[in-house]
This record gives C-alpha cells, sequence and structure tokens, in this order.
C-alpha cells in the first residue's frame, strides 16, 4: 500500500477510536412527532442504567427508515406508523416482531380561532382559507387527516385551501406563525409544554381515520444487545405507558396540568454537540492544512496544463448545493461506493452515519476556503528571492520551508481561520453524511435545527449566539492578521 494510503487508514482509524462511554448504549431513532414523550422516558430509564450511554434521533419516520437501510447504527427504531418498520423487516434491516407502543390522535388546533369550538365540517367555511395538513404522500399524521376530512364529506370543499407540511412538527410550525389559519396536527404536540397558552383545540373522533398506530423494532444493529431489548419492553410497562398517555397518546386526558420545565441556557446535549463540533474543526483544520499547503504552493507555482482543471475541482464546493456534494459523497462512501469498498478492505469499515465520516466530509467541502487564501499567498513570495536562494545553493524543499512558508504565514493563519469557522458552520452536506447521532454526528448546526423544529427557541438562541460570537470573533482575528483586508 502506498505511503499516502497508510497514512489515511491510520487518520481514519485515530478518528474512529474516538472515546465512547464506559457503558453499553443505546440509540433510538424516533419519528419527530415523539420527540417530547422520548425524552422524558429515556431520562426514567437512564435514572435506573446509570452507566448506559442513552439518546435518540429524531426525524421524520422516511428518514429514518432511509438511514437505517444505508447503515445508521441505531438501535431501534419508533416510527410514526406500523408500515415502515414491517417494511424495514422485509428487507432485513430489522427483526420481527413489530409491536404499537403508542397511538396518537388527532387534533384541530388554531391559534387564531377558538378551535375548541369547532368541527371539521365547520372548515367547509371560506373564512378558513389555509389549512395546514402534513404531506399525505409520506407523513402518516397528513394521511390520517385526508382520510378525516374526506369522511366528513369536506374534502371538495378544503383541498384547494390545503398547505403541506413536510412533517407533522412543520405543519404545527404553519399555524403557529400564522401562516395557516388552522390545521389538523397530532394531540402530543398541543400537550407539549412549549405550546403551553398558544392556541385551542379540538380532537378529530378517530372513528373518521384508520388508527394512527405507531410501532417499535429492533434494528439489526440492535437485535443482539441486551439494554435495547429491555427499552424495547420496558416501553409497555406500566411507567412507560403512563408517560405515553400524559403526552397525548391513546385517550386524551381529562385534565391536564402542564409546567413549564426548569432549564438551563444550554443542555447536556448542547454541550455535547458543541465539544463535537470544535473537535471537529480542529481535526478537519489540521488536516486540511496539512493537504492544502503542498496543493496550493503546486497551483501557484506550477505552469502545468492540468493548473485549471485542478483549480475548478478544488473550487467546486464554493458553487455547488451542499446537498448535492453530499450525495455524492454519501454514495461514494456507502457500502456500494468505491470509497466504501476501500474502507471496508482497510477494515475501517462503512464512514457515513461515523465521526470520521464527517471529517471527510468537511475536508472536501472546506478545501477551497483553505487552499485560495495559501494560493494568494504563495504567489505574491516574488520569485528574485527564490533564484537568489537556489542561487546560494538552497534546495527546492530548504527553499519551501526556510522562505516560502515564512513569508506565507499571513496567508496560512487566514487558511486556517476560514478552514475552522467554515467547518463549524456546515450543515446540509455534514447532516447527510453523519445523520443526527447524539455524541457522534450530531453538530452544533444540526442541534440548532432540531431545537427549532422542536420551536425551542431559547437552546436555539443559545447556540447560535455562541455560533455568532465564535464567527466574529474569528473574522475579528482575520482582519487583524491582513491588515489589506480591513479597507474591504
Amino acid at each position: 500500500m502506498p505511503a499516502s494510503g497508510r497514512l489515511l487508514a491510520a487518520v481514519l482509524m485515530v478518528l474512529a477510536a474516538a472515546p465512547a462511554a464506559a457503558g453499553e448504549r443505546l440509540l433510538v431513532a424516533t419519528a419527530s412527532n415523539f420527540k417530547p414523550a422520548m425524552e422524558e422516558l429515556l431520562a426514567l430509564f437512564s435514572a435506573h442504567h446509570a452507566d448506559a450511554d442513552v439518546g435518540a434521533v429524531y426525524a421524520s419516520t422516511g428518514k429514518l427508515a432511509a438511514q437505517i437501510r444505508a447503515g445508521a447504527p441505531y438501535d431501534l427504531f419508533c416510527a410514526a406508523d406500523m408500515d415502515s418498520p414491517r417494511a424495514l423487516i422485509a428487507e432485513g434491516f430489522a427483526v420481527a416482531p413489530v409491536r404499537e407502543y403508542a397511538r396518537g390522535r388527532l387534533a384541530l388546533w388554531s391559534t387564531m380561532t377558538d378551535a375548541g369550538l369547532l368541527t371539521l365540517e365547520d372548515l367547509a367555511d371560506p373564512r378558513f382559507s389555509r389549512i395546514a395538513i402534513a404531506q399525505p404522500r409520506h407523513a402518516p399524521y397528513g394521511m390520517r387527516a385526508r382520510e378525516a376530512l374526506r369522511a366528513s364529506g369536506i374534502w371538495p370543499q378544503v383541498e384547494s385551501r390545503l398547505v403541506y407540511g413536510e412533517n407533522i412538527g412543520q405543519t404545527a410550525q404553519f399555524v403557529r406563525s400564522g401562516n395557516a389559519q388552522i390545521g389538523l396536527i397530532a394531540l402530543s404536540q398541543v400537550l407539549d409544554p412549549d405550546f403551553a397558552g398558544d392556541g385551542r383545540y379540538t380532537l378529530v373522533p378517530d372513528i373518521l381515520h384508520a388508527p394512527l398506530a405507531q410501532g417499535q423494532v429492533l434494528t439489526r444493529h440492535g437485535a443482539g444487545k441486551p439494554l435495547a431489548q429491555s427499552f424495547a419492553r420496558w416501553l409497555h410497562g406500566e411507567q412507560a405507558q403512563a408517560v405515553i398517555a400524559r403526552h397525548g397518546y391513546g385517550a386524551a386526558p381529562l385534565a391536564t396540568t402542564v409546567t413549564e420545565p426548569t432549564r438551563t441556557l444550554l443542555s447536556r446535549a448542547d454541550w455535547i454537540a458543541l465539544g463535537l463540533t470544535l473537535r471537529l474543526a480542529g481535526v478537519v483544520t489540521l488536516l486540511l492544512l496539512g493537504l492544502a499547503t503542498p496543493l496550493a504552493w503546486w497551483l501557484a507555482r506550477t505552469r502545468s496544463r492540468w493548473a485549471w482543471p485542478v483549480s475548478a475541482l478544488v473550487a467546486l464546493p464554493l458553487v455547488l448545493p451542499p446537498t448535492v456534494l453530499g450525495f455524492y459523497l454519501l454514495v461514494a462512501l456507502g457500502a456500494d461506493g468505491p470509497l466504501g469498498r476501500l474502507t471496508e478492505s482497510l477494515g475501517l469499515g462503512l464512514l457515513p452515519f461515523t465521526f470520521p465520516g464527517l471529517v471527510v466530509a468537511s475536508l472536501v467541502y472546506s478545501l477551497p476556503f483553505v487552499v485560495q487564501p495559501l494560493r494568494a499567498a504563495f504567489e505574491s513570495v516574488g520569485d528574485d528571492v527564490l533564484e537568489e536562494a537556489a542561487a546560494l545553493g538552497a534546495g527546492a524543499v530548504d527553499r519551501f520551508f526556510t522562505i516560502a512558508l515564512p513569508l506565507a504565514r499571513r496567508g496560512i493563519a487566514a487558511g486556517g481561520i476560514l478552514g475552522f469557522v467554515h467547518t463549524i458552520g456546515e450543515f446540509g452536506v455534514v447532516l447527510m453524511i453523519g445523520g443526527s447521532i447524539p455524541g457522534s454526528t450530531r453538530v452544533v448546526s444540526v442541534q440548532i435545527y432540531d431545537h427549532v423544529e422542536a420551536f425551542d427557541y431559547a437552546q436555539a438562541h443559545g447556540l447560535a449566539a455562541i455560533l455568532l460570537a465564535l464567527s466574529f470573533c474569528a473574522l475579528l482575528l482575520l482582519y487583524a492578521l491582513n491588515p489589506r483586508l480591513r479597507s474591504v
């Protein structure tokens, strides 16, 4: 194996060996609508398993199922329907049986009118010009909302006035923000403490639609884990079911007193995401400086006909949508991709949904932000000083390290700062390659996105303010190192 290949393998092995929790780990892939209930359930379960590292990833059922198919290391899948877990069993990605752990309820909710006095038939009134439901094509709550509207006989009158959220969380956001006057959302969302005092609701009779049964299944990754099996059983116990009922699943509570939980500015999960982000940015910046410095030197000094194609390839992430780059990296690093086969042959396993995978993706995405300032700095090094050193007997390597590097130090520092800050702010690429696994791939930008989806704006503000301060300080340092930028 070439020396460069051995170096890459060594770096990835070190990254893969990042510190892990001392006890057994449990990672639950959970439908977005069940997030408030799952967080309380995990806290209760963790109290009896102090040595275990217990966490959850929240997304739409379809997205989580796709990640499981792609090799995400989830142990238990708590979906918003029964069909998605059954499909994973049929495809060999999960093990039977599928068990119903909760049954959702639809609620008609509004912040602009008293929905508690309305029925579904009242939606035929033209004054409700924008009615929000989740997208029926892939969201179980959207399917059931459509069924209820059809069963009520008002579908033809309301179909042209519907606005569709990509998931039930976005649907609630449409209503809460006033972009829709009323909506059909999950009862669990209405009972969430974050919604306390916002609007009124009425339950949709469950005879109008098929049951909103939510199924759980052990994935192939978690089937042999005692902790995952224990949690799956515990979900059906009296304590867990009481929590699930209190969050609006099954029969609606007769009386619910909602109290706002005590919160700190940043939660433990926020600090973990922040630490992971800084670690990722530090590793990527060091690797980028090592890779970009010789590349920038070659681009600055070469007269090769390959210089322009290589320059264009390096700069491609500047203009390419992050989702496009993330998609092709996911394909290349996957089980059927060339890089995925290479990492498996090196004994490193597959990189998607791992910290080393984030490092590889970030290297590609942030490369031009380091190469370009380094190249400009090297181009500013005059030929005369290098020629004089050569005349005095200095070799090419000696001239590079003793003359070019010291003269380009400001550009190297600028490249390092830009690479570090850009890595901290990545979202699309890291989400596609890493998903949102706590402690492994859930970086700050993804954590902020999760907070916003859950309407947890206070936590989102805290993290966003930290990123804003970091970015501002980095720019101050950049301007201090490069006085010429101050006139820009």
